[in-house]
């Protein structure tokens, strides 16, 4: 199938490629009937790529994260005869432990800790975070590194050891309810007030393609920010807008918001 055509309505450069990337595993896939298996990708990037997939003949394919209500995902390509149970999956969970408690170990310190060895972010799925360790859904090419490699986060010492999908235990993010008011519903204003920052330096977050809106890039900051949308501002977190729009007597809107800590 011809990439260019099938991506020519996507503006992103970046989810162009990683949709190039599907593409040439599908086309493969129809050529050596075997399977194929893509990157971690976000709801986003899955939404895009399965658009993308129905437009093949032949094939099948199937979305997995390691759990149920994973928010990273792998997608298999196969056959149109194949079942998804006849597929050796390659994803693997692997559990780090450590004696926290003097400090606090947040995403961003188990991601650092496994990037800094050299892995790209694509290859790693969830980490589901609990007190004195994490879960990591990882492709099983880095399983065994990870495990021999593996011994610090954020100068902590840790142990990795490899689990079954039966050990996940899933855990809900804590939240910090908030409420502000802006003069309006663009991207630009809600993260101001998400994040106490001037409207300028949210101008400098958005140009710098840095926010995500219910995972999509977004450079716009004129774009409305609707009920239940989730937004990401890299270095300052991700937040969920739980209401927009009440009026108050001075002519401002109101917006309940949690964020995500």
């Amino acid at each position: 199938m011809d990439k260019i055509k099938l991506t020519n309505h996507i503006k992103d450069i970046d989810l162009k490629n990683k949709m190039f990337k599907v593409i040439d595993k599908a086309n493969s896939c129809l050529k050596h009937y075997d399977v194929k298996c893509t990157d971690f990708l976000n709801p986003y990037e899955i939404k895009n790529a399965i658009a993308i997939l129905n437009s093949f003949n032949d094939i099948k394919y199937s979305v997995d994260g390691g759990y149920d209500n994973a928010e990273r995902k792998v997608i298999f390509i196969y056959p149109y005869y194949m079942e998804y149970e006849d597929i050796e999956c390659p994803l693997e969970i692997v559990q780090v432990e450590g004696n926290f408690k003097f400090k606090e170990i947040s995403h961003k310190d188990y991601l650092g800790a496994i990037l800094n060895l050299g892995i790209v972010r694509e290859k790693i799925g969830d980490i589901i975070i609990h007190d004195n360790f994490c879960q990591v859904v990882v492709t099983s090419g880095i399983c065994d590194f990870l495990t021999i490699n593996l011994n610090k986060v954020s100068r902590n010492k840790v142990i990795v050891k490899k689990i079954s999908r039966d050990d996940i235990i899933p855990n809900s993010p804590n939240y910090k309810d908030i409420s502000f008011t802006v003069s309006s519903q663009r991207l630009d204003c809600i993260i101001s007030g998400l994040y106490n920052i001037s409207r300028q330096d949210s101008l400098k977050y958005i140009n710098g393609e840095r926010v995500h809106v219910n995972y999509e890039k977004i450079t716009s900051p004129s774009k409305e920010v609707e009920d239940n949308s989730l937004i990401s501002v890299r270095g300052k977190g991700r937040s969920i807008i739980i209401n927009v729009g009440e009026i108050t007597k001075k002519g401002r809107i109101k917006v309940q918001a949690k964020l995500i800590v």
